[in-house]
């Protein structure tokens, strides 16, 4: 300020004596060159006070930043948008920083420029600038680390997602098999049971098929029950039985009266048809 005043002083001085006497070009250059100057002054404090007010607002912004550390799988969750919400927020405040840090520099250069200025408030300006730099650093700083953990829980959330994806691919994958009851048989996949030997006589009386009690998912078909509610029979003139405990009131056509399918299987209720078992064995009847 007392060198804003003396400034002023020397100026009013010079134009009062300009206002006695048609001042001389040596005179008028310098009447001009001080004017100059004084307007680069007082532009660059301009400058000094909105860096501290854009400053001071990137710290407040800085201040309300939390990144959370809950993870939601779903895209659509009030969490993944709070999250997201932050990322841009972040993003934002980078870009002010960066502006503010352009500003910077500029009023830097326009103090170098600058001539005719007192040592004294050059070097509160310098001292200014330099304060307003560690604290841009300190901020940069402060993104970093928001940066960091965003990075982080997103690649915790990716991890999780893709968990939780491959459970539910376990958890709908089905299995189906069809063949005759000689083809199911020898591969393990059947066999039959129950039945009462009658005297004299070489064959048993209600014997049932019934799955094995160990099951190879290699054996058969994997499919997905969310997507394949429709299997298509090898012959379509030949009947079919399933030979599974799924639960037949779930197709869409059930079985008719000798408990035999036709054309194909459609599946009306995956959820109840699949309940009892996700193994599926249809045998050629």
């Amino acid at each position: 300020m007392n060198a804003r005043t003396s400034s002023a002083a020397g100026l009013a001085l010079v134009l009062a004596l300009a206002c006695q006497q048609k001042p001389s070009p040596e005179m008028q250059a310098r009447l001009d060159s001080l004017q100059t100057v004084a307007s680069e002054r007082d532009r660059l404090v301009q400058e000094m006070a909105q860096n501290a007010r854009m400053l001071s607002d990137i710290s407040l912004d800085l201040s309300k930043v939390q990144v959370r550390g809950k993870l939601n799988v779903s895209s659509e969750s009030p969490g993944q948008a709070a999250r997201d919400s932050v990322v841009q927020k972040v993003r934002y405040i980078a870009t002010r920083l960066t502006q503010t840090e352009g500003q910077l520099r500029q009023s830097e250069r326009r103090l170098r420029s600058l001539t005719s200025v007192s040592d004294s408030l050059r070097a509160t300006l310098q001292a200014t600038i330099a304060n307003y730099d560690t604290i841009v650093a300190s901020q940069r700083d402060q993104l970093m680390a928001f940066t960091a953990q965003i990075d982080t829980l997103k690649g915790q959330n990716a991890a999780l997602t893709d968990t939780v994806n491959d459970l539910s691919l376990r958890v709908n994958t089905v299995y189906y098999v069809i063949g005759t009851k000689d083809e199911l048989s020898s591969r393990g996949i059947v066999q039959e049971t129950g039945g009462s030997r009658f005297l004299f006589i070489l064959w048993k009386s209600g014997k049932s098929l019934q799955p094995s009690r160990t099951l190879d998912p290699s054996a058969f078909t994997a499919i997905d029950k969310r997507q394949v509610t429709s299997i298509q029979l090898p012959d379509s003139g030949k009947a079919y039985r399933i030979a599974s405990r799924q639960d037949l009131s779930s197709l869409a056509t059930p079985p008719d009266g000798d408990g035999k399918i036709h054309g194909s299987v459609q599946i009306a209720a995956p959820e109840r048809f699949w309940a009892a078992s996700k193994y599926l064995i249809i045998v050629e009847s």
